[in-house]
């Protein structure tokens, strides 16, 4: 059973800073310098600045690589007032059991995207990936568990934060992480072994880049994914993250310099519509208008899912696209119900799905992302992209996104259960 706070992000209040399993990796962390533990530390716009090793009881191993990248931060508009302007990111990386740099067969990989507030090690304090990916046994690859920052949205940033600096999270992910990674460790370089997924805003970040990037990727899962900027509830969403935390890396003492706020004549704008187009368009540019259900809205859609799907931008995916959202008012029935959440099959209208009523909430819940989602699967499938789709009655939170990644596991990698988990 999931709670209810706000969808595409859990950054806002404190309710989507979700208590869950806290796991301590097990063992004494083992530091070691990055020269003599990685071949090529300093590369791709990264620099290493440290390594700290945890080995796991069942043989994997977490490791944690703090670094520097060129692309978080950069200045923007102005003279950034934060010193340094560089800042150091962490990434977690699940090796698994006897993992060997030298063997010849090469891993796969794949990288999971932290949702809004939150940090890399989300998937590791929240639950438990090592027993997952045990549970799962289905993928004998490695993770990788970067940093997205807790509102970063997954983008190049356009516009700035009131500190005059922007992050180029799309930048450090793609062009310099991932090289960086198969320079690194012993991975399959190129997208036939190597997926993407991601929980909430790093749904939204995996639909965004795996739109974006199709000779990247060739596997990807988005669980309570936010599918489409033209609901009032995702632009207030963000708009709200915005100025919650911006473009912050961790939780900060001091926010101010990290917010996005828009000004005139050094007054701060009070008009929340203003706020909003001005905070979205800091993240992703100019905006365009379309009429979505009968009323004209702001769009950005060279980013947004809904509108990618109908371009096509999926369709290198099919057959490996896992899609689940929560928020089912009622599950048909039990398990061998034709209507029953089997992965195949749309949501059926007891879930109470209805996307058209909420555009103009003032905020979301699993049942509005849910409803959007129901929505994206329809295009999908309309389009002939085969994929699988799981819904279920819970929320947003830790009770269920454990189980849907040991299903997209399953799924992608190995053999897909009858039925969807959460139901």
């Amino acid at each position: 059973m999931r709670s209810s706070p706000r969808w595409l992000s859990r950054a806002l209040t404190g309710l989507l800073m979700i208590a869950g399993a806290v796991v301590v990796p097990a063992g004494a962390a083992r530091a070691q310098t990055c020269s003599t533990t990685l071949p090529h530390p300093d590369d791709y716009g990264i620099t290493c600045v440290s390594v700290d090793r945890h080995l796991q009881d069942n043989g994997s191993e977490l490791r944690d690589i703090t670094m520097t990248s060129t692309a978080i931060f950069q200045a923007s508009g102005g003279t950034p007032v934060i010193d340094p302007l560089t800042r150091p990111i962490t990434v977690r990386i699940y090796l698994p059991k006897d993992y060997d740099p030298a063997r010849s067969t090469r891993y796969r990989s794949l990288y999971l995207l932290n949702g809004g507030g939150d940090n890399y090690d989300e998937w590791t304090t929240k639950t438990d990936l090592v027993s997952l990916v045990d549970q799962a046994r289905a993928y004998d690859g490695i993770v990788v568990m970067p940093t997205g920052g807790m509102t970063g949205w997954y983008s190049d940033w356009v516009g700035r934060t009131d500190g005059y600096f922007a992050p180029k999270w799309e930048t450090y992910h793609i062009s310099q992480l991932i090289p960086w990674i198969d320079a690194n460790f012993n991975t399959i370089a190129n997208r036939s072994g190597r997926g993407l997924a991601g929980l909430s805003m790093g749904g939204f970040g995996t639909l965004k880049y795996a739109a974006a990037h199709p000779d990247v990727f060739s596997v990807i899962g988005a669980f309570s994914p936010g599918t489409d900027l033209r609901g009032m509830p995702a632009q207030r969403t963000i708009s709200d993250s915005m100025w919650a935390s911006g473009a912050a890396i961790m939780p900060l003492t001091d926010w101010g310099a990290f917010r996005v706020n828009k000004y005139e004549n050094g007054v701060l704008v009070l008009d929340q519509d203003k706020q909003r187009r001005y905070r979205l368009e800091s993240l992703f540019g100019p905006y365009t208008t379309t009429v979505f259900n009968g009323k004209t809205i702001d769009d950005w859609p060279s980013v947004n899912p809904a509108e990618l799907v109908t371009q096509g931008k999926y369709a290198p995916y099919s057959g490996r696209f896992g899609l689940y959202a929560g928020g089912c008012k009622e599950l048909p029935g039990a398990p061998g119900n034709p209507q029953y959440a089997d992965g195949h099959h749309p949501a059926p209208k007891t879930c109470a799905y209805d996307s058209k009523a909420h555009d103009d909430a003032l905020s979301g819940d699993e049942t509005i992302l849910g409803s959007y989602v129901s929505d994206f699967d329809k295009t999908l499938t309309s389009l002939g992209v085969n994929h699988r789709y799981c819904y279920g009655t819970g929320g947003h939170d830790w009770n269920s996104w454990p189980d849907d990644l040991v299903d997209f596991l399953q799924y992608a990698y190995g053999t897909a259960p009858a039925y969807c988990p959460n139901a």
